[in-house]
């Protein structure tokens, strides 16, 4: 199993002792501390930016940054790294009392910037109620997009529940059960998926 360490300079010696610019240097340890975490604590990508800003004693505008560029350079396949985050978010997504949009709280700029370009594509609207890091989009538009990503069999049992929670009366059962079905979907989608895709969801949910 690779280490925080043998990561780095397999990225640092890559094309040769200090060849790799203090920029990118800095990317990659925010990319390895997501990975690896500091200190045993786990991976930091499970960590919103505002905690992260205050572990490393580093601003919240420079970590939002430092983590958009570590996934650019060092994540991978874009369309991975954006699945998987998109994954995250919406294992922890709300469901609207009208039942007809979706709510996801995404701090990740990749991610948010890749799934409101894929909403364009398909012409569908999405909206910030409060803030930037929030995306309020219908769930038809939600679902064409999963429909391009991952699997029919994952899709239709997450499809299922949803339609089962929009029906549901009770605020409250709605919902937990929207809550419990999205985050299983996310858990299938991503082990159907696997690579960079499992990877990103394992880190950021802290999944063994």
């Amino acid at each position: 199993m690779a280490t925080f360490e043998t990561e780095f300079l397999n990225h640092y010696l890559q094309l040769g002792l200090g060849s790799m610019p203090k920029a990118d240097i800095d990317a990659l340890v925010m990319h390895l501390l997501d990975q690896h975490g500091l200190d045993g604590s786990g991976p930091l990508a499970r960590l919103n930016n505002q905690t992260v800003s205050e572990r490393l004693k580093t601003p919240v505008a420079k970590v939002k940054k430092l983590r958009y560029e570590a996934a650019l350079k060092f994540g991978g396949r874009v369309e991975d790294q954006a699945a998987g985050r998109l994954l995250a978010a919406l294992a922890n997504a709300s469901l609207e009392p009208q039942g007809d949009k979706i709510c996801l709280i995404i701090e990740d700029t990749l991610a948010k910037n890749w799934l409101q370009g894929q909403l364009k594509i398909y012409q569908h609207i999405f909206d910030h109620p409060f803030s930037t890091e929030i995306i309020r989009v219908s769930a038809d538009g939600l679902f064409q997009v999963l429909e391009s990503l991952f699997g029919k069999k994952e899709l239709a049992a997450f499809r299922a529940g949803y339609d089962k929670a929009k029906d549901t009366k009770d605020a409250a059962a709605r919902k937990k059960l929207f809550k419990d079905i999205a985050l299983s979907f996310a858990k299938d989608a991503a082990k159907a998926a696997g690579g960079t895709v499992l990877a990103v969801v394992k880190s950021q949910l802290g999944l063994g």
